[in-house]
């Protein structure tokens, strides 16, 4: 029997074996009841009731026994879900989670503040920093939990990384670009092309970097910043000038006065949730961690 066969069968008992009463107070039909107790007593091979010419009027010695493990089952149960309530209610506490400025506008525009307003007893504080500075931050313990870019360049024995979005890297400029008119680019296309790119405290920069000296390439970097939408900002207004960011700033942000361009073999652009291994986790930290991993799954 599942729980709520359980509960019928002690509603039985506790209704003196009244099968009719029984129903109505469970809300079934009485056939339904008496159909659940003997496909349950057929199955198992058991007679829990005591039969006077097909009525029900007693328990055996074997459902007196069931009878008291159920109800000790069913208060269990009960009881299980106040403390899973009562946990959730009770966590409180200090959470510090380190986000790069832009996977926060990209990717946790909307889950963030849900979480925030669902948990009034928990202080957040977000630090919104790049990712390269962010991985430091992490094996500091300066933070809980800190979004990062795959490959994180921490070992797998130092922390549990959990992909929560995946997408690549593209070009943005102006429509007037002489870019502008191919569909897709190469990598020999940026050579020597101005452009405005993430500074040094994000690991887009470092993944760029490798990617440039692969293709051999040496694009003339007319200026660094930690702000994605003054990157953007500034190529709607220099028209020779690109910069490249995460695909899904053209979904999320969509406007008349930027291209966007994919690139022949691009650099992906994953996102991960990570935190060091400890033996021990506070319940902050799990509930944080869990409630962010179910978010991003549904």
């Amino acid at each position: 029997m599942d729980i709520r066969h359980l509960r019928y069968f002690i509603a039985i008992v506790d209704n003196n074996f009244n099968l009719s009463r029984t129903s109505q107070h469970l809300y079934i039909s009485q056939p339904a009841l008496s159909m659940m107790i003997n496909e349950f007593e057929k199955r198992e091979a058991i007679q829990l009731f005591k039969r006077t010419q097909g009525k029900i009027v007693g328990l055996t010695y074997v459902g007196e026994n069931y009878y008291r493990d159920a109800k000790e089952i069913v208060e269990k149960y009960n009881e299980m879900n106040q403390n899973l309530h009562k946990i959730t209610n009770q966590i409180t506490g200090n959470i510090t989670i380190g986000i790069p400025p832009l996977v926060l506008s990209v990717v946790f525009s909307e889950i963030m503040p849900y979480l925030i307003l669902e948990n009034p007893t928990i202080n957040f504080s977000i630090k919104e920093q790049g990712a390269y500075v962010l991985k430091k931050e992490l094996l500091l313990e300066n933070i809980d939990l800190a979004v990062l870019l795959y490959p994180e360049g921490i070992s797998k024995n130092i922390i549990d990384s959990f992909e929560i979005s995946h997408s690549e890297l593209s070009v943005f400029f102006s429509p007037e670009h002489h870019l502008a008119q191919k569909e897709i680019l190469t990598w020999q296309d940026l050579h020597n092309e101005k452009m405005a790119i993430f500074d040094k405290t994000f690991m887009i920069y470092h993944q760029l970097s490798e990617h440039f000296k692969r293709y051999n390439i040496y694009p003339n970097i007319i200026l660094e910043s930690s702000s994605w939408d003054f990157l953007l900002n500034s190529t709607k207004i220099n028209k020779a000038l690109l910069t490249i960011l995460p695909f899904p700033i053209s979904e999320l942000y969509p406007a008349s006065d930027y291209v966007c361009r994919k690139i022949k073999d691009p650099v992906p652009w994953r996102v991960t949730l990570c935190r060091l291994r400890k033996n021990n986790y506070s319940n902050i930290e799990n509930y944080i961690l869990d409630s962010l991993l179910k978010a991003f799954k549904s």
